[in-house]
């Protein structure tokens, strides 16, 4: 097993230009390759453990910061519409030239992002990993925030600022060094826009309308002390993905942020285990659900 500390950050553009940085391990030269995309507050430097295991383990891994979040410092917490979120992760994925498809993990928001890209761009895709994805929140806008969030886009304020309502750590980890570490993190995002808010509430439905265009291989990943994504409505979506190679995990002492856990290596294993499965390196296509007592 190689030490994978070390990683390079890059400077990847958008399609409109924007430039979004990229921690990346083993560039070009890990099989299989696997990009990761991080929640609505979070940033690639949350998952670095995630990152250094899977790259350890010889895979090229990708952790990308969605553009205004992380180490992207312009237009923080801003986007136009979510179709933008959308021709930023398919050009990224499309960057390639030697035919490799990427193992896309989606951690929290990036969950439902990833299941977007399933029926966006399912031709650069060749797995998903949805890991405690935010397809359902607990804390969701209700009908009439949404209402004004809509109107007060169409009324010009879509650059005002709001705050995201994740404020409490404690949401994310029962782990009380990785609660100050949420704390403290300067690259935490706070506030968003109105139209990013009303770019969300878009990728919302795009994402729950996915189910049936998602042919690659699924895997879903819950957490049992969830105190911020609906768990039953994402089993319910599960259920009707359409891929035939399905596999679901639900950790039952662990809280939203797997990682995070005093001791994650279940979750690093499974992880892993279906990452080279899924690569081609192992066994044939299955579908099944199981249930770990603890983590």
């Amino acid at each position: 097993m190689r030490p994978c500390e070390a990683h390079e950050i890059i400077s990847f553009a958008a399609p409109d230009g924007y430039r979004m940085a990229s921690r990346i391990w083993n560039a070009g030269t890990g099989t299989p390759r696997v990009v990761l995309i991080h929640g609505i507050v979070s940033h690639s430097g949350w998952y670095l453990s995630t990152c250094r295991f899977l790259a350890a383990r010889g895979c090229e891994v990708h952790a990308v910061d969605r553009r205004g979040s992380g180490l992207n410092m312009h237009a923080r917490g801003d986007a136009i519409g979510h179709q933008q979120w959308l021709r930023d992760m398919e050009a990224y994925l499309g960057q390639w030239p030697d035919g490799r498809r990427a193992i896309v993990l989606g951690i929290s928001w990036g969950g439902k992002l990833v299941a977007a890209l399933g029926r966006h761009c399912p031709e650069l895709i060749g797995g998903m990993g949805l890991l405690c994805p935010g397809l359902y929140a607990l804390q969701q806008a209700n009908l009439p925030q949404r209402f004004l969030l809509r109107a007060a886009m169409r009324s010009g304020f879509g650059r005002m600022r709001i705050s995201i309502p994740l404020r409490d750590p404690r949401l994310f980890t029962d782990t009380p060094r990785w609660q100050a570490f949420i704390r403290d993190d300067p690259f935490t995002l706070r506030t968003i826009t109105i139209r990013w808010a009303v770019a969300d509430l878009d990728l919302n439905r795009a994402a729950r309308a996915a189910a049936g265009s998602m042919h690659a291989p699924t895997l879903l990943m819950l957490a049992g002390r969830e105190r911020i994504v609906n768990n039953g409505r994402t089993r319910a979506f599960f259920d009707e993905i359409a891929a035939a190679d399905k596999q679901c995990c639900e950790y039952a002492t662990a809280a939203h942020t797997l990682e995070f856990e005093p001791d994650p290596s279940s979750y690093l294993g499974e992880l892993h285990v279906w990452i080279q499965r899924v690569g081609g390196l192992q066994s044939p296509p299955r579908s099944n659900s199981r249930q770990l007592a603890s983590e």
